[in-house]
């Protein structure tokens, strides 16, 4: 799908030689590329090339036309990511994406409120818009690390069933992080790489809102770190109260085991079939001896209450 996106300060016109004009091309066909590529005046990156990781798939100049790509950029929660391309001109800027995202959205929304003058301006204001949304992102997987920290370590019991569920959502919500991580590195590789070799044609004012953006993501990426450290640190947790409930069960085991020695081996000895045994003709010998087997029992069970190890 090809969207063309105008200022509010742009004429309301039909013909593409607007300055400042944006078109969007979301996962498009042959065709609307070759209408895009008809509409700006340069040709568009294939998505195999945009999704290269070398960093000359990723910035690129050549006679007034900057090419920037992103190979993995995560649109939203749900969506895997995929790589995200922006070709900017001094008058034309083109994005291509193929997937629905709400940065996009959201920068569509203040391009039009907030009468960008130039291509420049048009691509500043999505970059702002994508550090949004990324910020957004990054603080409802702070939430859910949050609420997670307190299922674990909060007084509700935590069974096998539970430490099993939250092993799960923390995998989950690792996940989360990795796909947002990969769209803001990549966002802040492009900027820096924009930021030291910048066309003649981005003035100024551009390059100081491009590098609040960064400062920006370098401050995501401080939060991110530290996000990443805490679900690292939950993770021992969790695998630290199995490890735990695993040990509970294994010192059970123990103990019956230990237990149950005695009377086996009083049982053994007096089910032995030999004509000669004194304990066989003694007044009371039967119950005497279940006696016996019980005390050998109950005695090692007060020992280990005792020494705490029960």
């Amino acid at each position: 799908m090809l969207t063309r996106h105008l200022s509010a300060a742009a004429r309301p016109a039909d013909s593409s030689d607007i300055d400042g004009t944006w078109f969007d091309l979301v996962d498009g066909d042959a065709a609307e590329r070759a209408r895009a590529e008809a509409a700006s005046g340069v040709r568009l990156p294939g998505r195999e090339r945009l999704a290269g990781i070398e960093l000359s798939n990723r910035v690129g100049i050549v006679d007034d036309v900057l090419r920037l790509g992103i190979p993995y950029f995560s649109p939203d929660d749900a969506a895997p990511p995929a790589p995200v391309g922006f070709v900017l001109t001094p008058r034309f800027l083109v994005s291509l994406r193929f997937a629905a995202s709400p940065a996009f959205e959201l920068a569509a929304e203040r391009v039009r409120a907030a009468a960008p003058g130039t291509s420049t301006d048009a691509f500043v204001v999505l970059v702002q818009s994508i550090v949004a949304d990324a910020a957004d992102r990054m603080e409802a997987v702070a939430a859910e690390v949050g609420a997670l920290s307190t299922r674990i370590f909060g007084g509700e019991r935590r069974d096998t069933g539970l430490l099993r569920a939250t092993l799960a959502e923390i995998g989950r919500v690792e996940a989360r992080l990795a796909r947002l991580r990969l769209s803001t590195t990549g966002l802040l590789r492009i900027l820096l790489a924009l930021r030291e070799a910048p066309p003649a044609w981005v003035g100024q004012p551009a390059l100081a809102r491009l590098h609040a953006a960064q400062k920006d993501l370098e401050v995501l990426g401080e939060f991110d770190s530290q996000l990443t450290d805490k679900l690292q640190f939950l993770l021992d947790a969790v695998l630290g109260f199995i490890n735990i409930d695993q040990n509970d069960v294994i010192k059970i085991l123990t103990v019956a085991s230990v237990v149950s020695i005695p009377p086996v081996i009083l049982a053994g000895i007096w089910g032995m079939n030999f004509d000669h045994m004194p304990e066989l003709h003694l007044p009371h010998a039967y119950p005497l001896a279940l006696a016996a087997i019980v005390s050998s029992m109950v005695l090692p069970l007060a020992w280990f209450k005792r020494r705490g190890w029960m």
